[in-house]
């Protein structure tokens, strides 16, 4: 392009310059974080002001460019037209992978409308300029190798679980422990009585016959359970001493009799008594035994609370 060209594209695109805009600038050697210095001047057509109010304002310019300082002289040619200097500091805060050229935007400046007239401001471009950016670190023509990537660490599940399987198992034991100290598991009772002993006992006894040492535990679990021997005549006895085998009276004193029958007769009977029934009116009388205990104990602790509270009271009225 002819210099004739280009001065006739500046004064299409400045018309309110007398001379194309001159523009002062490094235009290499920048990387992160440098400072840019650019200066530019003009010159304005005689009788037009220039606007300082729109000088561009310092702040970001767009994601890798901010405009630090912003200074304008205005001095006055021999033909007392306007002389313009506008020095700017821009800082880099982006980077490149590889040289290359980069701009500053164009800047859109404007002069002063003329005093009483209806002229609108004419519009004074600066046009963008470019520099090279050079990349924070330089490339080297020798090939390196580098040291792979640590592995990500590894989140540590089996401790976290190993702790909430340690917990659940002793809240488990814990809680079984408790049930245990409270007597209400039904199958291991705290306090086995001799009923409750003797159906743990013939719980798994094959359901064909008993034999005389079987029967004679039966009568001994009985006899414990009323505190004495009992006999034919005495069997009464166990009913009162522990009323909540009443509901098996008749079973508890047909197995008696039989097997007493049995204890003196020579022959042997013992197939006379059916296992399945006894065994059946065993684990009734244990879990009536259990139950029997288990509401004498309430009546045991209120009693014993009852006699607390009447002795605190006797103590206060002392």
């Amino acid at each position: 392009m002819s210099m004739a060209a280009e001065k006739t594209d500046a004064a299409l695109l400045n018309p309110a310059l007398s001379s194309p805009i001159k523009i002062s600038m490094r235009n290499n050697g920048y990387t992160l974080g440098d400072l840019v210095e650019m200066r530019a001047e003009f010159d304005l057509k005689k009788g037009l002001a220039f606007d300082t109010n729109s000088t561009p304002l310092k702040g970001p310019v767009n994601h890798w460019l901010d405009l630090r300082k912003v200074n304008m002289r205005a001095s006055q040619n021999a033909d007392k037209s306007a002389h313009i200097t506008l020095d700017f500091t821009w800082q880099i805060f982006g980077t490149v992978e590889m040289a290359q050229r980069v701009y500053i935007p164009a800047i859109v400046l404007q002069t002063l409308p003329p005093e009483a007239s209806d002229a609108k401001p004419i519009t004074i471009t600066i046009p963008a300029q470019g520099f090279y950016l050079s990349p924070v670190l330089p490339t080297t023509i020798e090939e390196t190798n580098h040291r792979p990537h640590a592995r990500p660490l590894k989140f540590d599940t089996q401790t976290p679980m190993n702790t909430a399987l340690f917990c659940f198992g002793t809240g488990l034991l814990l809680s079984f422990i408790g049930l245990w100290l409270q007597d209400k598991i039904s199958w291991w009772p705290r306090n086995p009585g001799p009923m409750t002993q003797l159906a743990r006992m013939i719980r798994n006894h094959p359901t064909t016959t008993f034999n005389t040492q079987q029967l004679r535990a039966i009568h001994t679990a009985l006899a414990l359970s009323a505190r004495q021997s009992l006999y034919p005549n005495t069997l009464e006895n166990l009913f009162k001493s522990c009323p909540y085998l009443s509901t098996e009276k008749t079973e508890i004193t047909d197995f008696f009799i039989t097997s007493w029958q049995l204890f003196h007769s020579q022959e042997n009977m013992t197939g006379a008594i059916s296992v399945s029934a006894t065994k059946a009116w065993i684990a009734r009388a244990a879990m009536a035994e259990r139950i029997a205990g288990r509401q004498a104990k309430k009546i045991a602790t209120s009693t014993m609370g009852l006699l607390k509270k009447d002795l605190f009271k006797k103590v206060d009225a002392k």
